[in-house]
């Protein structure tokens, strides 16, 4: 006769196993065990955790099956390890010695390691064969982890096999877990649509098996990111964060933390990013969440430009190499192709050829892509390698997951103003429209009273409130994914795009001047293309026109002052010349291409150039400057 409590836990019961409980006078070992495990599914992992020692306690030696199960879930993995090492099998039923063998496997895979894994999980599947009805239940899980295991060693069709088993076994509550593991499998099979429906049938069943809320937060927060949809991603790892810091859940905690800090670094909002990676660093509990945080800081400081960036990305890749997987080291490869793109375009392609290496043993590059997404340099570089057969694998997994929807969308307001999908212009009707987008990167988000005085100061209200919605309206019409999205919540428009990548070179440009590298500030001052929105007559673009001509002159002006400290004047005056090109009358840049002239070339060169600039800002004011002859009567004095 099956115990009571054991009888519930079968039926996915678990308050009534808790109330069975409670009802004993006095509860034997095995009575705590089964409650213990009762606790457990509830989220309960503390109280089940001090109920599963009461039953070891009490003689129960298969207790220590369960309270390792929990002690993995609140990350204290080396004593799950040391209780589990201590369970005597030869003193087990068949059951709890198939039972083992599968807590062994789910210990491998929590530290990364498939391979033994799926050894132990195989043999624990083999012990679960001439075994009755009572097995039904773990065999599900072992098929379900067994299906985990083959997916991680890039073997999809033993994989998607054993979660067939475990889906066909499995009813109400008890699906959960196997539908949240082959919904990680589609996800890293690039079967996005697939990966979403298991999402959403787990989702109506997460009441009966509360302990599985903060993994399927974190696996919907993995799959919106895979997508691009970072404003849901982000939502669904904070979600995932609050549930699992509520059960203790170190382990789910921490992944959720890198999950935020992943797409905060590629938002380049640094400082939030480094918060989530100080707490994730805090819950590591086994080797490869441990090479996981490595990835994550090694990311981190390459979004800085830091030279360190390249060994804790490169210490990431072995630590994973080591543990037998084969997803993990191409994810560090992209990342270091990322970070030597700017001054080393050739070991970024070396990286990327060795990230090509990890995709064909996967057998597709559909695993690689959530971090392709992360890095829409890597696949603007990939688009301009595009000829080249042994990368453009890589760009053609990018463009088939896709799926109709554009790689990047450039949004260009230097210069000019026009909008360019996968290189091609989209034709906007409206003017404002790309002025409006731009408002609200630079400024927003904002109220609709905000976007309509920045706007449209002098249109009567009414007008005015037509085109701001003509312009959303066009937006969705030609460029969906590229949204004026409204909070109604918050009362104010945001603008974000979700799928493709969105690069704006103001953003571009003013992440390149921040730069801690001269040469990176100098190439960003070369790039720069021009007055902003030039044809906007709004007063916020004439002060965000200033600002950023006058956030070039000055980087210019604080690179030539070290550069002539030290007898750089080539440099110098390269520099000037360029810098004079977007404010002629500037008297400061002058008088260094003037100064540079000199050391270079001699005073007559130098007076020559003095006159050019001269005639140049005396075209543009209108008048002769005053700086002219004061720099003419410093040249006379020179011997």
């Amino acid at each position: 006769m099956r115990h009571p409590i054991f009888q519930a836990i079968l039926e996915g019961r678990y308050q009534d196993g808790l109330t069975l409980h409670a009802a004993l006078e006095a509860p034997t070992g095995e009575d705590d065990r089964w409650a213990g495990y009762c606790l457990y599914a509830l989220g309960q992992l503390l109280p089940a955790k001090e109920l599963l020692l009461r039953a070891q306690a009490a003689g129960c030696l298969a207790a220590g099956l369960e309270l390792a199960l929990v002690l993995r879930y609140l990350g204290e993995e080396a004593e799950a390890r040391r209780v589990l090492d201590a369970v005597p099998l030869d003193a087990l039923d068949p059951l709890d010695r198939a039972y083992a063998r599968w807590e062994r496997g789910a210990a491998f895979l929590a530290d990364g390691a498939p391979l033994p894994a799926r050894d132990a999980l195989e043999a624990a599947w083999r012990d679960l064969i001439p075994l009755g009805p009572d097995s039904a239940t773990l065999r599900v899980s072992v098929a379900q982890l067994l299906g985990y295991a083959y997916a991680q060693l890039g073997r999809e069709a033993p994989a998607l096999h054993y979660l067939h088993i475990a889906l066909r076994g499995a009813a109400g509550s008890k699906r959960v877990h196997a539908l949240n593991t082959r919904a990680q499998v589609h996800l890293y099979a690039g079967r996005y649509p697939d990966a979403q429906r298991d999402l959403d049938e787990a989702a109506g069943l997460l009441t009966g098996e509360p302990i599985s809320r903060a993994h399927h937060a974190y696996l919907c927060g993995l799959l919106a990111r895979a997508q691009g949809q970072w404003s849901a991603a982000l939502e669904a790892f904070s979600q995932a964060e609050g549930l699992a810091r509520t059960t203790g859940e170190s382990s789910a905690e921490c992944l959720a933390a890198l999950g935020r800090a992943a797409i905060l670094t590629a938002k380049k909002d640094l400082h939030a990013a480094h918060a989530a990676l100080r707490r994730a660093d805090v819950l590591v509990t086994n080797p490869w969440q441990r090479a996981l945080v490595t990835l994550r800081q090694g990311a981190w400081h390459a979004a800085q430009g830091e030279a360190r960036a390249a060994a804790l990305l490169t210490t990431a890749r072995d630590a994973f190499r080591e543990l037998g997987l084969l997803r993990e080291p191409g994810w560090a490869e992209v990342h270091l192709a990322a970070f030597a793109l700017p001054h080393n375009p050739e070991g970024a392609r070396d990286a990327l050829l060795r990230a090509v290496m990890e995709r064909h043993a996967l057998g597709s590059g559909a695993p690689l892509l959530p971090e392709l997404r992360l890095l829409p340099q890597v696949t603007a570089f990939l688009a301009s390698q595009a000829e080249d057969p042994a990368l453009g694998v890589l760009l053609a997994d990018r463009v088939s997951a896709a799926a109709g929807t554009p790689l990047r969308v450039d949004l260009v307001t230097l210069g000019g103003q026009k909008l360019l999908v996968d290189g091609q212009e989209l034709r906007v009707g409206m003017r404002r429209t790309i002025e409006l987008l731009a408002y609200l990167l630079c400024r927003g988000p904002a109220s609709r009273d905000q976007i309509l005085t920045a706007l449209w100061p002098d249109d009567d209200p009414k007008r005015a409130a037509n085109y701001f919605h003509q312009a959303r309206h066009e937006l969705g019409l030609h460029a969906p994914y590229l949204q004026i999205h409204h909070d109604r919540m918050a009362g104010v428009y945001r603008a974000r795009c979700e799928g493709p990548e969105l690069c704006w070179d103001v953003e571009t440009i003013q992440r390149a001047l921040n730069a801690r590298g001269d040469d990176e500030v100098a190439r960003a001052i070369h790039r720069y293309g021009g007055a902003f929105l030039p044809l906007a007559v709004s007063e916020w673009a004439r002060e965000e026109r200033d600002r950023l001509e006058w956030s070039v002159i000055r980087a210019g002006l604080e690179l030539m002052g070290r550069w002539s400290a030290v007898g750089e004047y080539a440099k110098c005056a390269v520099l000037a010349r360029r810098l004079l090109d977007i404010s002629p009358c500037d008297e400061a840049l002058v008088e260094y291409l003037v100064q540079a002239t000199v050391q270079l070339e001699g005073r007559a060169a130098a007076q020559r150039v003095l006159l050019e600039a001269t005639a140049r800002a005396e075209r543009e004011l209108q008048v002769y400057p005053e700086w002219s002859a004061r720099l003419a009567r410093q040249l006379q004095h020179l011997n």
